[in-house]
């Protein structure tokens, strides 16, 4: 059994990523939740030797040691891991440190973290959007829509207001950003539960592809993609 996701994780993986020895374009923590959530509850299913290089913008991560490599890939496993759980949860939830401000409108400041968790789930979103364009049903269209609406509207002002000015409800930015915060838990799950029903779908068909959706394939003793320095059937190989 996989163990949970903790907090000392998440300050694990908050202070690796921050830290100033990273290559630039390394995600923030709650921008690394944001894109496994999106990734892990797809339509297509995207294997860590893909993913975590993209964590490091396709850069070497920049391990101390051999063993602060292994804390780390532990933590950003254990993090997909919880998303993947969050799709057969009564409640979705966020990881910690992926907190939600409570005036509405301070979720749009450039340091929230749950404006980073929604730049986050934008990419991996973004990533796959080839996969949930072909395969959703066009009568759950809307209920996508729906949910990538409220899921990225905090990823910018801009975006926020471009949503408010599409919606014209007579509403204020604070009040729809303040209805966006109320569904948000389950706008995630609808996203998590929509990603692993077509997956499902997929597979009972046999259409899921044989290859990870970039085609890159590694040989079992190779070194690991995700620079942790172990070949890769002990690493993301094992997992």
């Amino acid at each position: 059994m996989v163990p949970p996701f903790t907090a000392t994780q998440a300050a694990v993986l908050q202070n690796f990523l921050a830290s100033p020895q990273r290559p630039t374009g390394t995600l923030t923590y709650p921008q690394l939740a944001g894109f496994l959530f999106s990734l892990a509850n797809g339509p297509e299913l995207i294997p860590p030797s893909e993913w975590i290089p993209m964590v490091f913008d396709d850069h070497d991560a920049g391990y101390d040691t051999q063993a602060e490599a292994e804390q780390v890939l532990q933590a950003m496993m254990a993090l997909h891991n919880d998303c993947v759980r969050q799709h057969s949860a009564d409640r979705p939830t966020l990881p910690p440190g992926c907190d939600i401000r409570p005036d509405p409108l301070d979720n749009l400041e450039r340091d929230a973290p749950l404006s980073h968790w929604a730049q986050g789930f934008g990419m991996g979103h973004d990533y796959l959007v080839e996969y949930w364009d072909e395969y959703t049903p066009e009568e759950l269209d809307e209920a996508l829509g729906a949910a990538l609406m409220t899921l990225t509207f905090f990823s910018s002002a801009t975006l926020a207001r471009a949503y408010h000015e599409e919606g014209k409800a007579g509403r204020s930015l604070a009040q729809l950003a303040g209805t966006v915060i109320d569904i948000f838990y389950d706008a995630l799950g609808e996203y998590a539960h929509l990603g692993r029903a077509i997956y499902q779908a997929r597979y009972e068909a046999g259409d899921l592809s044989p290859a990870p959706a970039t085609g890159r394939k590694v040989g079992r003793n190779d070194p690991c993609p995700c620079g942790s320095g172990s070949k890769f059937k002990k690493c993301c190989g094992a997992t």
